[in-house]
């Protein structure tokens, strides 16, 4: 049988084609380093590959979120190391000033100028950023700062800031990228105890004017329950108080006459000689009604002791403060009323600082040692609030370290599986490189003997 010779022509042509075509593929799979480079190389390894640069892109996005936030909290802790080295220095300053040996008007007002200092720190450091976000104003996105101090120099601050914590999302969860006002610097605290800005300026003045005081050394409430006191006919008194239930987390306690009796003796604020008087109260009397309350009528007898009450709903606490020229010290008692046999335990249910223990006649003495005394232990509860909130914030950085280096490594893993998809074999590509490289110039060679023939030739 006779092949035509237009037959050989298309037969080597298509050859030559195929080789031309496999040549080409070939040495783009070489020069790319790739082996997958249009959908019809591979249709199911192409599809693969691609949910593979989907997730490696995800899991990439997640580590450097991951380390986003590493970094953000690491500011944070940064800044609540600072506040913590401010409160530890304030805590100094108030021991150094709580001693008898120092006379009035001397050391302590320059200790206050320290004191001073420290609240601008505390301040700028409520306002710290990281890039534009104001750390610890919570999920507010306000451009302003979220703390405004109030007064000059400040006593008071205005919060405009949340307490809702920062977070992002990160491997599929929310994960928290920072602390709240309330957790560094104890704003808004519910437990009664000063926030860092009130503290600090109550620790100023009292070492600027030296105010003989003596107060509540914590809230006296059981907590979820509030005992008001703020001037008006409906406030709490004592007799709901004793309950039940107890309103005081030391259960309140009548004499056995049923009545509670305490004696202030403090200094007359206008002749200089010692002032006493004597409180009676019973179970209808009221904290502070603004008439005849407790509150009430340790104040109406202040021209005789010099000593003042108040009562602090927010902290739930009770202050006696001497306002008798030079601040001189003054004590509080509690004294059985007439007919009684015991004392009732007045100033224990009310947390006073005592003389003595148990349940008889306690003596509380109110002096600006005694003040101090008492906010060394506030400071002592603020920064343990403090040392709180940096510990969660550890954790999370650590947790955030793991998470990172988890999403990594899946990230890595994923990235070796894809390799060996989409990858070229460089050694195996570069033998079949050369193997259609020889068939193609052996194929051009043949083409070109056939063309020189002619039709005498095949006769």
């Amino acid at each position: 049988m006779r092949i035509a010779t237009s037959t050989i022509y298309d037969n080597q042509i298509t050859s030559i084609d195929g080789l031309s075509a496999q040549y080409q593929s070939i040495g783009q799979d070489l020069s790319t380093g790739k082996s997958l480079n249009v959908p019809s190389d591979d249709p199911s390894q192409v599809s693969q590959d691609l949910t593979l640069t989907t997730t490696i892109a995800a899991e990439n996005g997640d580590a450097s979120n991951a380390t986003a936030a590493q970094n953000q909290l690491t500011f944070v802790d940064s800044t609540l190391s600072s506040l913590t080295t401010v409160l530890q220095s304030a805590r100094s300053l108030a021991v150094e000033g709580a001693t008898d040996i120092i006379p009035n008007g001397t050391q302590r007002p320059l200790i206050g100028q320290q004191v001073a200092g420290l609240l601008n720190q505390a301040l700028a450091l409520a306002n710290q950023q990281y890039g534009s976000t104001y750390i610890f104003s919570g999920t507010s996105t306000a451009t302003t700062p979220p703390i405004t101090a109030l007064g000059s120099p400040p006593n008071g601050v205005v919060f405009t800031g949340n307490n809702q914590v920062r977070t992002e999302q990160i491997n599929g969860q929310q994960v928290q990228v920072g602390t709240t006002m309330q957790a560094a610097f104890n704003q808004g605290s519910t437990n009664g105890t000063p926030s860092v800005f009130t503290l600090l300026a109550t620790l100023r003045n009292t070492m600027d004017s030296e105010p003989a005081a003596t107060y509540s050394q914590q809230p006296v409430n059981v907590s979820g329950v509030t005992i008001t006191g703020t001037g008006d006919a409906t406030q709490t008194t004592l007799g709901q108080i004793v309950g039940p239930p107890a309103m005081t987390a030391v259960p309140l306690t009548a004499d056995s006459s049923g009545g509670y009796s305490i004696e202030v003796d403090g200094t007359n604020p206008a002749t200089g000689v010692a002032g006493q008087a004597t409180f009676n109260f019973t179970n209808a009397t009221a904290v502070s009604n603004g008439v005849n309350g407790v509150i009430d009528q340790i104040n109406a007898q202040t021209n005789i002791t010099g000593v003042t009450a108040a009562w602090n709903v927010a902290s739930q606490r009770m202050t006696f403060t001497s306002t008798a020229p030079n601040s001189p010290p003054f004590s509080v008692e509690n004294i059985p009323t007439p007919g009684a046999a015991n004392s009732s335990n007045f100033m224990q249910a009310f947390q006073f600082p005592s003389n003595t223990q148990g349940s008889g006649s306690a003596i509380t003495t109110g002096s600006v040692t005694v003040n101090l005394s008492t906010q060394i232990g506030d400071i002592d509860k603020v920064v343990n609030q403090l040392l709180s909130a940096r510990a969660q914030v550890g954790q999370q950085i650590q947790n955030l370290a793991a998470t990172s280096t988890q999403v990594q490594a899946l990230a890595n893993d994923n990235t070796t599986t894809q390799s060996t998809i989409a990858d070229t074999n460089i050694a195996q590509a570069t033998s079949q490189f050369t193997l259609t490289q020889t068939a193609l110039q052996a194929a051009y060679a043949t083409t070109t003997r056939l063309e020189g023939k002619t039709l005498i030739d095949y006769l």
